[in-house]
Order: structure tokens, then C-alpha cells, then sequence
């Protein structure tokens, strides 16, 4: 992979954080374009229900209410914010040649997959229950 191609990457993971950033600014409250379409097909309630409610709150820095309206909304939250300046960090790093390239995108592979195991953990457990009570 060439230093190009992982900037363009990281362009469009900050674009996608900054898209989610202003989605939550935008939409607050109950007026939320994305509905919860398992709690509405299913009657189940997920533990992603209220993400972007909480998103809202975390954004206008009400952080109780953001726990209130889903407990899992910060840490899912802080996935997208660390993702944020991850992107910057790996980006100055590729063009400072602080690392070779390839040590770089294993590093950045590495720390991602753990954050998002980390921060997603809740809503990963429930889907993989979800599917294990389905088969």
C-alpha cells in the first residue's frame, strides 16, 4: 500500500466521524431520521437503541442524559472520537516517515480491531446471542 492510498483512507475515516459528529448535532431528541427497526420489526430491545439520541447528548456535553438514553453510548462514542485523531496521528506519521508504511498499517490494524472490540463489545455480545438463539 502506497502512502496515497492510506491517506485516502484516513481522509474518509475522518470525513465518516465528522458525518457522525454532525448528524448527532443536527438530530436531537426523538427526532432521528434512522429509526430502531429491530425494536420496531421485533419488539426487541438492543442495546444500540438510543445511540443516537445518547450521541446527541455526548455532543452537547450532557453525559448523564447520554447514559440515561443508552449506557453503551459512550463508550461506542469514544470509539469514533479516538478513531478521530487516530487517523490524524497515523497520517502525520506516513508523511514524516516515522515508520515505514507497512509497520504503520499493522500498528493501526492492531489498535484498531482492539478498539472496536473494546467499545462495540455490548452490541457485539448481544448480536452473537441474537444468532446463537436463532440457529
Amino acid at each position: 500500500m502506497n502512502k496515497q492510498t492510506y491517506h485516502i483512507i484516513n481522509l474518509c475515516f475522518v470525513i465518516l466521524v465528522i458525518g457522525i459528529l454532525l448528524y448527532s448535532f443536527i438530530f436531537r431528541g426523538n427526532n432521528h431520521p434512522i429509526p430502531a427497526l429491530l425494536s420496531r420489526l421485533t419488539g426487541l430491545v438492543p442495546p444500540s437503541k438510543g445511540l443516537s439520541a445518547s450521541f446527541s447528548e455526548i455532543v452537547k456535553g450532557n453525559f448523564v442524559s447520554a447514559t440515561l438514553l443508552n449506557p453503551n453510548g459512550l463508550r461506542v462514542f469514544s470509539f469514533f472520537v479516538i478513531q478521530f485523531f487516530l487517523r490524524i496521528l497515523v497520517s502525520i506519521s506516513i508523511k514524516n516517515e516515522w515508520l515505514k508504511i507497512s509497520k504503520v498499517a499493522i500498528i493501526d490494524i492492531v489498535l484498531t480491531i482492539a478498539l472496536f472490540a473494546y467499545c462495540f463489545a455490548p452490541l457485539i455480545a448481544y448480536t452473537f446471542k441474537l444468532f446463537s438463539h436463532l440457529f
